[in-house]
């Protein structure tokens, strides 16, 4: 009688091999958008102190033990301001993006789609919006009723919307020539099947990537306004405004600027390299190489 040998299962890095890589860019923007993430959702919790918490006897305090990233000069702890302030921050462009794309893709799609004398009085529009430098459309967005955080988000949704307009028609027009939408129109497939069953399921990575840029610019037009007081209100621990506040005290106290200073880097960052990673990730001619 021979001896039973035992099966060996196959090495476990072998499905580790047939997994995609994912590009550096990507890895990088994820780490360090992470602990951005992590702020926002729980940041009144990690927060030392709380934001809005003044204490005359401690301003201006230099980083130390007790406050690590130093205070303001009303005695508030910067590290715990930063930390609230990352979920306005975040907030404002994901909500402004997420604005602009809902407004923006169906204008495209149907620009793109329709055409002719539709088409062309949604591009001229568009045309109008974009002849208008973004900070100074945010301004006059604003300026008809008092700032406050919410009308700055639609204002920058607003701001962004004739890009994101222009390119959604642009890869219709495109997807317009290709075989399988011919065929919806010769089964009779009305417009709306065409454009939301057809045409959207095929743009929605390079709007992906669009809607990560416009994630970055939004939260840089968001602090532009905060900064010059058409955003985020006192007492808010908004980037924008933490920085324009600590302008009399930057050779002072240059903490106080430093620490939203470097929060707001890190995102733009961070939000950069994820749209390059998505890119990357999610062009066509990259799908044979892994």
């Amino acid at each position: 009688m021979t001896d039973a040998t035992p099966v060996q299962s196959a090495p476990s890095r072998g499905l580790l091999a047939r997994l995609p890589s994912l590009p550096v860019s990507l890895i990088i923007g994820i780490v360090l958008l992470a602990p951005l993430v992590v702020a926002a959702v729980a940041g009144g919790s990690l927060a030392p102190y709380p934001y809005d918490e003044m204490n005359i006897m401690s301003r201006l305090q230099p980083p130390g033990a007790d406050f690590w990233f130093g205070t303001d000069e009303f005695g508030r702890d910067v590290f715990s301001r930063t930390l609230v302030g990352t979920g306005s921050s975040l907030v404002m462009g994901v909500a402004a993006t997420a604005l602009s794309l809902l407004a923006g893709v169906p204008l495209g799609l149907i620009a793109g789609y329709k055409g002719g004398r539709v088409g062309e009085a949604i591009m001229r529009a568009m045309d109008v919006l974009m002849s208008f430098p973004p900070i100074l459309l945010g301004i006059l967005v604003l300026a008809v009723t008092p700032p406050a955080q919410w009308k700055a988000i639609v204002a920058i949704g607003i701001v962004y919307v004739p890009q994101v307009v222009r390119l959604t028609r642009a890869i219709t027009l495109e997807l317009m020539q290709e075989e399988f939408i011919t065929a919806a129109r010769l089964r009779g497939e009305s417009a709306a099947y065409i454009l939301f069953h057809e045409i959207l399921p095929n743009i929605w990575p390079p709007l992906a990537v669009e809607a990560s840029l416009r994630v970055v610019f939004a939260i840089l037009l968001g602090a532009s306004l905060s900064f010059i007081g058409m955003g985020a209100q006192p007492p808010s621990s908004d980037w924008g405004l933490m920085i324009s506040e600590a302008r009399p005290f930057v050779e002072q106290a240059p903490w106080i600027a430093l620490c939203p200073g470097f929060a707001l880097a890190t995102a733009v960052i961070g939000i950069n390299l994820l749209g390059d990673g998505l890119r990357a990730l999610l062009d066509p001619r990259n799908t044979g190489a892994h």
